[in-house]
């Protein structure tokens, strides 16, 4: 079965706890102990419970230009970014982002490798191995993988699904690609 670490689910069971009345009756039966247990943000917990309370969460977001998917993805990467994984994004350059990125993931799911390659103004993305391939993650990743490479100095990005396990491809891919407006590449 796929892990999620509990920092991945920390900050939803949080506002879902906020807003317990109506949370609760959207939760699963088998979801609304998040609500009262206490989260361990280093003990590993079932992907399929983090994407149950995904689901819950999105009825709580505002419409927005982007689908709740995204804005969840966005706003997870900015947490890890700038909270428990500050330390991985405090100087980061294209030439260490996909040893980061890689490290961010394994960080917070025991399956799956994230894999990158960055090339002059593109990269290619694979996430091969994921335990627990869904659509919701599936949407959330293309945003967060967004925010790590704006975070890495670039502007711009846009992210296009090339390949996904969920329609029979062996891994799923994602391209890459910006403007390097103030992007930092070590050795030029």
């Amino acid at each position: 079965m796929a892990k999620a670490k509990g920092v991945s689910l920390i900050d939803m069971v949080k506002f879902l706890r906020s807003k317990r009345e109506v949370a609760a009756p959207l939760m699963p039966e088998k979801l609304r102990h998040y609500l009262d247990e206490q989260i361990n943000v280093a003990k590993w917990y079932p992907e399929e419970d983090m994407i149950g309370l995904v689901r819950v969460l999105v009825h709580f977001l505002p419409a927005a230009s982007e689908s709740s998917l995204r804005q969840i993805g966005r706003l997870n990467a900015r947490q890890h970014i700038a909270g428990a994984y500050a330390h991985l994004f405090g100087d980061v350059d294209l030439s260490v982002l996909p040893m980061r990125a890689r490290v961010l993931w394994k960080a917070m799911h025991d399956t799956g490798d994230l894999q990158m390659s960055v090339g002059d103004g593109e990269a290619t993305v694979e996430l091969p191995g994921y335990g627990y391939p869904n659509a919701e993650m599936c949407e959330m990743i293309q945003s967060y993988l967004e925010e790590l490479f704006l975070a890495g100095g670039l502007e711009k990005v846009e992210i296009a699904k090339r390949t996904c396990c969920l329609e029979g491809d062996p891994v799923c891919r994602y391209a890459v690609s910006w403007e390097a407006a103030r992007a930092i590449v070590r050795g030029e």
